[in-house]
């Protein structure tokens, strides 16, 4: 493991001081959103997946309450964080919960940041034991980052496009 910010060559947006850890650099949420569907009879559209298309589910994002709270019942959301990455060839991440949530029933769940994708930090928040309340800018999850040996480079379905 290298540090994100000291050691390595990836590119992350939005990291102020109190966000750089020992080993990781700590990412704010920004945005939340829910899954929902255009069919008055189905509460959620269906995932496809197959090995010639995918077809996602329809996201709504939710604001916070008046508060300036999210209010998150128990179950899944997709969550984006303020920070944006562009990771360097030869090194790739990943993003794993802030222990203050693990012990409190909430989770993010997070696929690998290969070499070479460019775009928005976006994962899963499962809600488990009770109500979350969070408010937009707060320190929820850590990225990790590791030298990696690269096939190629990153060039799939959430990398950011320059038109």
């Amino acid at each position: 493991m290298i540090h994100p910010i000291l050691n390595a060559s990836t590119d992350i947006t939005n990291v102020t001081a109190d966000s750089i850890q020992p080993n990781a650099i700590d990412l704010r949420l920004e945005k939340v959103f829910v899954f929902t569907s255009d069919d008055i009879d189905t509460d959620i559209d269906p995932f496809i997946l197959d090995e010639d298309k995918k077809t996602h589910r329809k996201q709504a994002e939710i604001g916070p309450h008046r508060d300036g709270y999210f209010h998150l019942q128990p179950g899944y959301y997709v969550i984006q964080y303020r920070n944006e990455i562009k990771v360097a060839e030869g090194e790739a991440g990943w993003v794993i919960s802030r222990s203050t949530l693990i012990r409190n029933g909430v989770y993010l769940l997070t696929g690998l940041y290969d070499s070479g994708y460019s775009g928005k930090m976006m994962g899963g928040l499962h809600v488990t034991s009770g109500d979350f309340l969070v408010k937009p800018g707060t320190r929820i999850g850590q990225y990790l980052c590791f030298n990696a040996t690269s096939a190629h480079l990153y060039d799939g379905d959430y990398q950011e496009r320059k038109s």
